[in-house]
């Protein structure tokens, strides 16, 4: 199948039976309002910002922190999924994204992967669940961001309230300097954190 064929598949899959009413609904549709509004108002836009998402999806929080940094900013996404990867960055070709994400076909766990390079990374949604290892994922993301950057932390309370967050970053160096709990409707009630990466030593 030629990659336009599967670009195509994957478009209609968006509104199949299987993923179209949640990504229609109202629940959903917050979700993704307030975590891009939480992004914008939160951190800072400046000249040569790199940016890292983990867990690519769908890629529409992807596409919208390539526009977010347009003119300032790089995005690097990274995912484990060959074929999320690839139809990924093939879309964001095809459909003229005006800043398109560097894409890593990699595990946030590869020690290969940029080290101390980013000043924002944003991990939300399921990500964290997928990977099965709630602690080691919140390190992972920290060896990625430099001194003094920034994680986005945004989970489902169910399988991540703040006290788990707030116990596990209280055992490292590192700050939570802001954490919102959505809770507008009780289906899906979420929770976004900033948490800053501290220097050695401080």
């Amino acid at each position: 199948m030629d990659m336009d064929a599967r670009l195509f598949r994957w478009y209609l899959e968006l509104r199949g039976a299987e993923a179209g009413e949640w990504n229609g609904s109202p629940q959903c549709l917050y979700a993704e309002a307030m975590t891009r509004d939480y992004v914008r108002k939160a951190f800072g836009l400046v000249d040569g910002m790199k940016v890292c998402n983990v867990g690519i999806g769908t890629g529409d929080w992807d596409d919208f922190l390539g526009w977010w940094l347009k003119g300032k900013g790089e995005l690097t996404s990274i995912d484990i999924d060959a074929e999320i990867c690839e139809i990924f960055a093939y879309r964001q070709r095809r459909e003229g994204h005006p800043n398109p994400a560097k894409v890593l076909c990699r595990s946030v766990f590869d020690p290969g992967l940029p080290r101390e390079a980013f000043d924002l990374v944003t991990l939300i949604g399921s990500t964290i669940d997928e990977t099965g290892d709630f602690g080691r994922c919140l390190d992972a993301c920290f060896r990625l961001l430099r001194p003094g950057g920034h994680l986005m932390f945004m989970a489902g309370l169910r399988s991540c309230p703040p006290e788990k967050l707030e116990d596990y970053i209280g055992s490292t160096a590192h700050r939570i300097g802001d954490l919102k709990v959505y809770d507008a409707f009780p289906e899906y009630p979420f929770v976004i954190a900033k948490i800053g990466k501290q220097a050695a030593g401080t």
